[in-house]
């Protein structure tokens, strides 16, 4: 069957690349009871004038994106700048109070016996105060540069300070108590 076909598409290739004659397409249409429909080219619905807002707006719109995509940029440079003063001064702060407390703690144990329940009831105080530092760090962390946070950070230490100086005095004096008794036993 293919053969006759091909024989058949050899034999009147010239017809096939003929085109239709004028009106072909209406007569077709009108064979088969449908309107003719004339197809004229589409009218632009939108006038100059709305072309020419169109632009404008989309102009206008451009540039006030790249203003405040600018106005962005320099905000979080302030942004940064001030963060890096915040974090030089809380680093300074955090040394401080560091060195503080350690030289307190090292003078506390210094006075204090291994088996001091009261100084150990103390010290476990002052753990869960450095645990609360340690989440106020990390709440920093999340809350970049808040000033409540670096404020609660810093009572933080103070109240570390408080609670060792506190205990120191009360050890200083209850080592002055036993000289004072240990003096009157000898004497």
């Amino acid at each position: 069957m293919s053969d006759k076909l091909k024989k058949y598409i050899a034999e009147n290739d010239a017809e096939f690349d003929a085109l239709p004659s004028m009106g072909h397409f209406e007569r077709f249409k009108q064979k088969q009871g449908l309107k003719t429909i004339v197809m004229e080219p589409k009218r632009t619905v939108i006038p100059v004038f709305m072309k020419i807002a169109a632009i404008f707006v989309l102009v206008f719109g451009i540039g006030w994106l790249f203003f405040n995509l600018g106005k962005m940029q320099g905000s979080q440079e302030f942004a940064s700048n001030t963060t890096t003063e915040v974090s030089n001064e809380l680093a300074e702060a955090e040394f401080f109070f560091t060195e503080q407390v350690n030289l307190k703690k090292k003078e506390v144990l210094a006075y204090s016996s291994s088996d001091n329940v009261a100084t150990k009831q103390i010290m476990l105080e002052l753990e869960k105060l450095e645990l609360q530092y340690i989440d106020l760090k990390e709440e920093l962390a999340i809350n970049n540069n808040n000033e409540q946070v670096i404020n609660a950070m810093i009572e933080n230490y103070r109240m570390r300070l408080t609670v060792l100086e506190k205990l120191l005095q009360q050890l200083k004096k209850s080592n002055k108590i036993k000289q004072k008794h240990h003096e009157n036993i000898q004497a």
